[in-house]
């Protein structure tokens, strides 16, 4: 237990802001929309040296391929008809 957890933080310890990313968040999923929704929703810097936000997610299953519980908002999110299509548009 806690792979996954570990996977995503040396992931997000390798990928510090650069060139590349301004900003590198590790979080659990169910953060999203407090920690990276907001940034998501607006287009990278014109500044920037990227056209579009970099997104990795480092996930683990439970039972059946299930979603973990602290991811359950996140797949509900995604799953929900009533999301904007355009709600990754600038990832």
């Amino acid at each position: 237990t806690g792979n996954a957890e570990h996977i995503a933080k040396d992931i997000a310890d390798k990928f510090q802001p650069s060139a590349c990313f301004d900003s590198v968040v590790c979080a659990e999923l169910d953060q999203f929309k407090k920690k990276c929704l907001p940034t998501w929703e607006q287009p990278p810097p014109a500044e920037a040296s990227y056209g579009k936000y970099g997104i990795v997610v480092v996930t683990s299953t439970t039972g059946n391929g299930d979603a973990p519980e602290n991811a359950g908002r996140f797949v509900r999110f995604i799953k929900r008809k009533t999301t904007p299509k355009d709600t990754f548009q600038h990832c």
